[in-house]
């Protein structure tokens, strides 16, 4: 019996042996699944973080357009009250000629005569007191109003110099703030950029982690399998060494029984006759019980190839072949829209940008950053092709690209969108040989 049950113990001490592994790589693997789960859910936290981030600038893109909005706004009725301002300039200066001749002309009347020989003249020359007194009171009134002549001067002339004073320091003050946007504007289109950046970044490494994660799943899933394929294998294993027992145990029995029926027959028949011999019956031997084949270890399982994951890339517009000119051009009558880049709407640099950018040059998205695509130049020197500013070099808040002879294209104004004007006009502050 000993002999017999002894391989299937063995086999069951094997196949407990074999699941042990199995369970410790199990849990081995549900511990980095979770690790795995962890990382997940922190860099999706950190995703939502970078998103509110995009947000948070965003809103900040939607606040500086609306402040742009306005100060175009404000552009558009300061032009008109410059241009009102001009005729009323102009028309006072006439009022003003034609006075100063009236006033010079008096100014000799009065060194030639003098005011109390014209007053002698009237009282005098009257002919009563009532047409004396008539006389006198009409000179006063013509000094008075002469007077009220020479002051309505002074104030008009004192006028101008104050409306001009007033118009420059305006005009200045929309420069000022003109450059403010733009520099503003350069600053957020790269913090936007950064954070699209932080986005990708963050999705690709997600995406890495939650690959690897299914990986390591799939690897749980043949342990397992594993596993339940060695419990049953033991499961077979102990049932058979139960029936080889048992059958063992019967056997021995009945040989007992037998061996003890015939020892009893034979001593009979010896009693009776004293001769013969009396072989028992052949004991049960050992059964050989071969196991069930074993089967055995851990599956290798090999993760997936991470995967990177990709972000919205602004794409400029395809090489045509031809000039910025050219594609500048093609863009005239199109409206102005404070931070478009085209293709529907531009402003000064987003046309500057889109029109080059056609061509396989890439520039800077403001005007800022646009300068430094060439060698600075004066207004006079500007070719065809190359670039005009309007403000100080570092600090300038308009572009045009030039169309030679003076002539340039530029996104002027909502009121006139994107449009032919020269120096003339609109004079730059200096250029760019591209």
């Amino acid at each position: 019996m000993k002999k017999s049950v002894l391989p299937l113990l063995m086999i069951c001490s094997l196949a407990l042996t074999a699941v042990a592994p199995m369970v410790s790589l199990a849990d081995e693997v549900d511990s980095k699944i979770q690790q795995k789960d962890q990382a997940i859910s922190g860099l999706k936290s950190q995703e939502a973080n970078a998103q509110s981030q995009v947000a948070a600038v965003q809103s900040q893109v939607a606040s500086i357009n609306e402040k742009a909005e306005e100060l175009l706004a404000e552009q558009g009725t300061l032009r008109e009250t410059s241009a009102n301002l001009e005729k009323e300039i102009t028309q006072l200066t006439k009022r003003i000629e034609k006075r100063e001749v009236a006033i010079q002309n008096q100014a000799r009347d009065v060194q030639v005569n003098g005011n109390s020989t014209s007053y002698m003249d009237a009282l005098l020359n009257a002919k009563s007191v009532s047409d004396a007194i008539t006389r006198v009171t009409a000179m006063s009134t013509i000094v008075n109003a002469n007077n009220d002549l020479v002051k309505q001067q002074q104030e008009d002339k004192k006028s101008v110099e104050t409306k001009k004073a007033e118009n420059e320091e305006k005009l200045q003050e929309l420069q000022d703030n003109q450059v403010e946007l733009e520099a503003q504007k350069g600053e957020l289109v790269k913090a936007e950029a950064d954070l699209n950046v932080l986005q990708t970044t963050l999705a690709a490494e997600r995406a890495t982690a939650e690959d690897q994660k299914a990986g390591l799943v799939k690897e749980k899933e043949a342990a397992v399998a594993e596993q339940a394929r060695i419990a049953a294998q033991e499961k077979a294993a102990t049932e058979n060494a139960k029936k080889a027992a048992e059958e063992t145990a019967a056997a021995k029995t009945t040989a007992t029984t037998e061996q003890s029926s015939s020892t009893t027959a034979s001593s009979e028949e010896t009693s009776s006759t004293d001769t013969g011999s009396v072989t028992p019956p052949s004991g049960g031997g050992s059964q050989q019980v071969t196991p069930p084949s074993g089967g055995g270890g851990g599956q290798e399982v090999t993760p997936p190839a991470p995967g990177g994951g990709g972000g919205g890339q602004v794409t400029p517009p395809p090489s045509t072949g031809g000039s910025a000119i050219s594609i500048a051009a093609a863009q005239v009558g199109k409206p102005y829209v404070w931070g478009a880049q085209g293709p529907d709407s531009f402003d000064c640099s987003g046309l500057v940008y889109y029109a080059f950018a056609a061509t396989g040059r890439q520039l800077g998205r403001v005007t800022t950053a646009q300068e430094s695509a060439g060698t600075r130049i004066s207004v006079a020197e500007a070719q065809a092709g190359d670039l005009y500013f309007w403000g100080s070099p570092g600090a300038s808040y308009h572009v045009a690209i030039a169309t030679g002879g003076g002539g340039y294209i530029h996104a002027g104004d909502p009121s006139t969108g994107v449009q032919y004007s020269n120096v003339g006009s609109f004079t730059p502050s200096f250029a760019v040989r591209m």
